[in-house]
């Protein structure tokens, strides 16, 4: 067999380019759905990023110090599957005819976690880019704090592969600025210019001159290249690589469709190509009319070109270099490895008073720096409201193109980049927190949404959490986002009453590993309760205030409203009515709790009210009737905390006055 070298046997290259695209197009038609427009266009793209740059080991695909590769239009999946197959990853022939189909591990778009390969869940536009700017503030994050003149365990690349439409989502350009600020030079953007979306020619809707955008933001930007050029992308590649002080952005003119009757227009975008025009393009590609025919020998050039790079080498020279480390460090970079980022913080408690009045977003504060400083792994930010929320870590320094050992990030006043920078920090194997306004978290949720998908364990601290907010009017008092939160899977959320609470919360989240976590805080200072429980917090929900001697019923609370329901509930008994009041933490958790558990804290066939200052959507499966739901489903108003409360009817007498009619 010939060598391929750079810029040699170009013909041998172009066979494997076609074969991708053959397959990719096979793929596509087998499952009757796909997008065969970027599979057919942007085939020399990723041919020459695996074949002569990307840096992986196929033995080890979660290998830290791989270079990072995130297809961000992921409607583009049969292309990157069709890839990783001619690479050499643990797909087969057999898993690409199982492409879109249940169970697969081709699914329709890219799934972190399902298919060898893949670094990140894509398919809403957008993300991906917003995520690779994450993964490349990790790789700065880790070098510097891991790498020695001695050993350097970290180096690698991100790249990103978007289009047109990623760079109309909003989220992408609140992420390139960031990375643009903060120089972040091993992040490299490959952008497949085809001048078409969905629904028809580019210029019905996008006109700027992204390059010069680009540049703006501080990339550096390069000259466009011709897609059908394997040595031009392969230079640029190159040359994006030796910028040291600017992220690359390299423009690449392709034609989507390449090679269909319809190549060049939205027509191939995301339809099925006519069996006649697949046989038409096959004949064209010089490549036998039977689906899923791929030469072996374009298979095998492909690996022994990134064979001849040298990559199983470079892997088992930086495995050695491992081995000699001391055992902390391996201990640390296994973690890394693993997605587990869990460690242990000592514990801080309150004295359990209740004339103590304390603010949660002190404690939480608190907790934070107390975490930040026991695990090398945790860092975050704030969406330009760390004053506000509370979530500056003291003495851990800022993040920043001077110092990306620093712990501290300054997203600025982008919440939708900073939950997508976040996936991307968790899936380079860190702990990091986010913090907004809960009523801005709405910013972020198809972030938050994805991070669920992806299993990844960040932590989002939402504050001002209710309309108790007051003056600032209800643009910023929360109504409907702890039930929209509640509502997507793989997600917990925690409303914790008073300072023990928050301290029980953060140790909840401290044990697990697998799934995002959302904190909502009050920004008023609350009493600290005598029968709140640290440890009890684990368990979702449990009785802060047990019933004196006959029950009459229970009181369901989270938050600000458990002191005012235990307030209720004090003056109640007076008058012959005996409540239970429960601390309903998180829901979610309380709901994976034993039935037995869940009968003994809610028992059967007793009168339920719900207090929340929020939507009542979250709270039908407690209650049988919408009167024993004292919740808010209106907008609030602008006023003083007290004004607000009495004229959605949270105050103290009016609360009682609707608990009381209830169980007369």
């Amino acid at each position: 067999m010939l060598s391929l070298k750079k810029g040699d046997n170009k013909s041998k290259e172009e066979k494997i380019v076609d074969h991708i695209r053959s397959l990719s197009i096979d793929m596509i038609n087998e499952a009757s759905s796909g997008h065969p427009g970027i599979a057919l266009g942007a085939a020399p793209i990723l041919y020459t990023l695996y074949a002569h740059h990307l840096n992986f080991s196929i033995n080890q695909p979660k290998w830290i110090n791989r270079d990072r590769f995130i297809l961000s239009g992921g409607h583009g999946s049969a292309l990157l599957y069709a890839t990783l197959f001619f690479a050499g990853f643990d797909i087969t022939l057999e898993d690409l005819k199982q492409f879109r189909k249940i169970d697969s591990i081709t699914p329709g778009h890219p799934e972190y976690g399902v298919t060898p390969g893949v670094d990140m869940s894509t398919g809403p536009l957008g993300q991906g880019v917003a995520t690779s700017v994450g993964m490349a503030m990790a790789e700065e994050f880790l070098a510097s704090t891991f790498n020695t003149k001695k050993e350097e365990i970290f180096n690698y690349y991100t790249y990103v592969l978007c289009g047109e439409g990623d760079l109309m989502e909003g989220v992408s350009y609140e992420a390139l600025s960031l990375a643009g600020t903060l120089k972040l030079h091993k992040l490299i953007v490959l952008y497949d210019a085809n001048n078409i979306t969905l629904d028809g020619n580019l210029d019905l809707t996008f006109q700027e001159n992204v390059s010069e955008r680009m540049a703006s933001f501080g990339f550096n930007v390069l000259p466009m290249v011709n897609g059908d050029d394997l040595n031009a992308i392969d230079k640029a590649i190159a040359k994006a690589k030796t910028s040291l002080d600017k992220p690359s952005f390299i423009p690449i003119k392709t034609t989507i469709g390449k090679y269909s009757k319809w190549q060049g227009t939205n027509k191939v975008h995301g339809t099925l190509l006519e069996q006649e025009d697949i046989t038409s393009m096959k004949e064209k590609l010089e490549i036998r009319d039977i689906p899923f025919s791929v030469s072996n020998e374009a298979v095998m050039d492909m690996r022994e070109c990134i064979h001849q790079r040298g990559l199983d080498e470079k892997y088992q020279k930086w495995l050695t270099m491992y081995e000699n480390l001391e055992e902390k460090t391996k201990k640390l970079l296994d973690s890394i490895q693993d997605y587990d980022a869990s460690f242990e913080v000592d514990e801080l408690y309150m004295d359990g008073k209740e004339e103590n009045m304390t603010s949660l977003r002190e404690v939480s504060h608190k907790m934070l720096n107390a975490i930040a400083k026991s695990s090398p792994f945790f860092l975050g930010g704030a969406s330009d409201v760390a004053s506000s929320t509370k979530t500056y870590l003291n003495d851990l320094g800022d993040f920043s193109r001077s110092n990306y050992q620093g712990k501290n990030i300054w997203f600025g006043v982008r919440e939708h980049a900073m939950g997508a920078i976040l996936n991307g920090l968790a899936l380079s194997g860190l702990a990091p927190f986010g913090s907004t306004y809960l009523a801005f978290s709405d910013y972020l949720k198809p972030a938050l949404r994805l991070a669920a998908m992806m299993e990844l364990p960040i932590t989002y601290v939402f504050t001002h959490d209710s309309i108790s907010v007051g003056a600032d009017g209800p643009t910023h008092q929360a109504v409907e986002q702890l039930a929209s939160l509640r509502a997507i899977p793989n997600v917990e959320v925690f409303r914790p009453a008073d300072a023990n609470e928050v301290i029980g919360v953060y140790q909840a989240i401290l044990a697990k590993k697998n799934s995002p976590s959302v904190i909502v805080l009050s920004r008023n200072d609350v009493p600290v309760q005598k029968t709140t429980s640290i440890p009890l917090v684990a368990n979702g929900a449990y009785v802060v205030r047990p019933e004196e001697r006959n029950l009459s019923g229970v009181i369901i609370a989270t938050g600000e409203e458990v002191n005012l329901a235990i307030q209720v509930a004090n003056r109640l008994v007076e008058k012959g009515i005996d409540l239970r009041v429960v601390s309903m933490v998180s829901i979610e958790r309380f709901l994976n709790q034993s039935k037995e558990y869940q009968e003994e804290i809610l028992p059967v066939a007793t009168k339920t009210i719900v207090i929340e200052a929020a939507s009542s959507y979250s709270w039908y499966r407690f209650v049988y009737d919408d009167k024993y739901l004292i919740t808010q489903d209106h907008f609030g108003y602008s006023g003083t905390k007290d004004e607000v409360l009495a004229k959605c009817g949270f105050d103290f007498e009016s609360v009682l006055a609707k608990v009381e009619k209830l169980f007369k």
